[in-house]
């Protein structure tokens, strides 16, 4: 069985060019629209890795990123955000989160965090 990648994101078109270049780099994709789905989603097929947008209705990326690293399966998490976040704010998700990354961004700088964060096959 390949690694599994889960991407929440409120945004159709990142979920979708997320989705595609992560199947580019043979992982299985699963999808969510928000923080609750993307929950319910990691809770039920246990992805090995976690890519979340941080601004989202129902439940943020950083909840998410909570609910996940108290679970009984704790995997790494990546937060992405297109909103500018101060100094501080940042600071703070990188010491909480594995990897932070501010859209846009580049598929060689998402790549090189996909191979620090995701097991080796």
């Amino acid at each position: 069985m390949g690694r599994k990648v889960l991407v929440v994101d409120d945004e159709d078109s990142t979920r979708k060019v997320l989705h595609d270049y992560l199947e580019s780099m043979n992982l299985e994709v699963i999808h969510a629209e928000d923080g609750k789905q993307g929950l319910a989603a990691f809770l039920e097929q246990k992805p090995d890795l976690v890519i979340t947008d941080i601004f989202m209705p129902q439940m943020t990326g950083v909840e998410l990123l909570d609910e996940i690293k108290a679970s009984d399966h704790p995997v790494p998490v990546v937060l992405i955000s297109g909103v500018a976040l101060t100094k501080a704010e940042l600071q703070m998700q990188q010491e909480r989160a594995d990897g932070f990354m501010e859209k846009p961004y580049m598929f060689w700088q998402m790549k090189e965090v996909l191979e620090q964060l995701l097991p080796k096959e």
